[in-house]
């Protein structure tokens, strides 16, 4: 039995144990308990819609302290027009317990608040007030990027204002000094418009630039913002050119080359609660590769393809997974059909039939084990023969032990068949495998598995809680025409130290401190520090346009 198995074996045996009551401290309310509650005043009439904002610190909080109102004063607080924005029922409306939940979703998704609470209180036999509590986060953060691990080390600075002026505007800016490859100085600078002119567009312009490569992208889309909204698209340009990495020795080789794609999509959408789209996507690929043998998959071809998709989507409120604030876990499922043509545009590509699949499940198996599974398959055929043809494998668990103790484990597998084109995948301590040096074991298939037991004691200092995990990672990479059974697997065990900021949200929110112990040399690998948890305890559904799979590439 392989140890892909035995570690499979392991988290379903995990999953499938049964122990006490999870305390409300670590379970704040489940989807059903929430809705009851907002059903007890369905049928009523909005009278007012009332925006109760708090700033970043707040008198009544425990973390208020003698320099507050000079912080408050520095940040700017939210404009209640963006609140306006993320209303789903306003004066006159019926209460609609779901719409009140999405609502409170949106806006804790949004990234702008620590706390979000949409409310409705009965002022009368037939009316009701909707009170939208939120307190800002601080959204100015300056900060020294260091980051180590794997041999390779990461320092320098970045400047980012998540809420610029209270409008929702993320602007990042951040220059990083690489050791990794000898790269020396990066740059990078993102601007998203959240509602471009407050419209249902939301616009991302960046641009990353080292000495080997330069990436720059526009993008345009207007999202399902909403369970109820029927149409969605999606523009994006990208440019990139210079020099990839390929780790084929020790001293990588320089791949040169010039991309250039334009991507497109629509779709129609019909149902609520339980989605069904119907997408259309076309794309266009430009490339210029110095080296032949580099040539990618579906380099120099154009894309037509249709996908048909469902989405089922139900959510629960949970703290003390990935950390400290409160999560939403999404249960539910998404599956999408795609098919379609690709044709050559000269210069290499190649025109083949395309089609794909993808399935992916999640939900609480018990009352404390949560899973999550996705397999995607897909292959290119023409001439009676199949092209690159590609397989994806992923699976998320977690188990609530007690309210601050969880186990989570993940597991991806990434294999390709008929790929006639260059492919490499990377497993070092990025890619999960703690303990093992950057870009050192690299192959056209990877599979990487995680388990971690973590521990919230509660903790808080100030604006800061701490938590500490104990980890083991296994992983392998192997090339076509070899069997898994034939691949070496790399293992790996250690600890690790979560800092958690309270007044902060997303991946910058957590500095993670991992001291690794690699079993292959018997030696511990020095201590990895980097910001967020290594994976998300649970999974996330969500509609994504059509598309090529399997495309994935590691080059820096």
């Amino acid at each position: 039995m392989t140890l892909t198995r035995v570690f499979c074996l392991a988290v379903f045996f995990v999953a499938s144990l049964v122990l006490p009551d999870l305390p409300a401290s670590a379970q704040e309310s489940t989807q059903q308990s929430i809705q009851q509650s907002a059903n007890s005043a369905d049928g009523r009439i909005i009278r007012r819609v009332i925006f109760d904002q708090r700033d970043v610190f707040d008198e009544k909080q425990d973390d208020w302290f003698f320099a507050g109102p000079l912080a408050n004063a520095l940040h700017t607080t939210t404009r209640p027009y963006i609140l306006e924005d993320e209303l789903l029922l306003d004066e006159g409306d019926e209460v609609d317990s779901i719409a009140v939940l999405e609502m409170e979703r949106n806006l804790r998704r949004s990234g702008l608040f620590s706390k979000v609470v949409v409310s409705v209180q009965n002022v009368g036999a037939d009316s009701a007030d909707l009170v939208v509590y939120t307190q800002d986060r601080w959204s100015l953060r300056p900060a020294i990027l260091f980051g180590t691990g794997g041999g390779i080390s990461n320092i320098g600075g970045k400047l980012e204002e998540i809420n610029l002026m209270g409008t929702a505007t993320q602007a990042l800016v951040y220059g990083l000094y690489r050791t990794e490859n000898d790269i020396g100085w990066e740059g990078f600078a993102r601007v998203i418009q959240r509602r471009l002119f407050r419209s249902e567009l939301n616009g991302t312009i960046s641009i990353k630039a080292n000495q080997f490569r330069t990436d720059q992208r526009l993008s345009i889309v207007k999202p399902y913002r909403t369970m109820s909204i029927p149409w969605a698209f999606g523009v994006t340009l990208s440019n990139a050119f210079g020099r990839d990495f390929q780790y084929l020795t020790q001293q990588p080789t320089l791949l040169p080359f010039h991309e250039r794609t334009v991507s497109s999509w629509i779709s129609k959408a019909s149902g609520e609660v339980d989605r069904l789209f119907v997408s259309a996507g076309l794309g266009i690929n430009s490339v210029n590769r110095s080296n032949v043998s580099s040539r990618q998959a579906f380099d120099n071809t154009g894309q037509f393809l249709i996908s048909f998709s469902s989405l089922r989507q139900k959510y629960s409120r949970t703290t003390f997974l990935n950390g400290f604030e409160t999560e939403d876990v999404m249960e539910g499922a998404w599956g999408n059909a795609t098919m379609g043509r690709i044709f050559s545009l000269g210069n290499g590509g190649q025109t083949m039939w395309y089609i794909s699949g993808t399935a992916q499940q999640s939900g609480y198996v018990s009352e404390k084990a949560y899973l999550y599974g996705s397999v995607n398959g897909a292959t290119g055929f023409g001439d009676r023969t199949a092209k690159y043809t590609h397989l994806e494998l992923n699976g998320i668990g977690h188990y609530r032990a007690s309210g601050n103790f969880l186990i989570a484990a993940r597991l991806r597998s990434q294999t390709s068949w008929n790929w006639n084109a260059y492919r490499q995948l990377v497993a070092d301590f990025e890619s999960g495998l703690r303990g093992y040096n950057a870009n050192g074991l690299s192959g056209d298939n990877r599979v990487i598995g995680n388990a971690e037991l973590r521990w919230f004691p509660d903790w808080r200092v100030w604006i800061f809680g701490i938590s500490s995990v104990a980890f083991y990672d296994v992983g392998t990479v192997w090339n076509q025409g070899l069997n898994l059974g034939q691949a070496r697997f790399h293992h790996s065990v250690g600890l690790g130290l979560r800092l958690h900021n309270l007044k902060a949200a997303g991946d910058d929110a957590t500095f993670r401190f991992d001291f690794a112990y690699n079993l292959d040399d018997h030696k511990i690998a020095g201590v990895i520090f980097s910001t967020s948890q290594l994976f998300s305890a649970f999974g996330t559904h969500k509609y994504l346009p059509p598309d090529v799979s399997g495309r994935e590439i590691d080059v820096q």
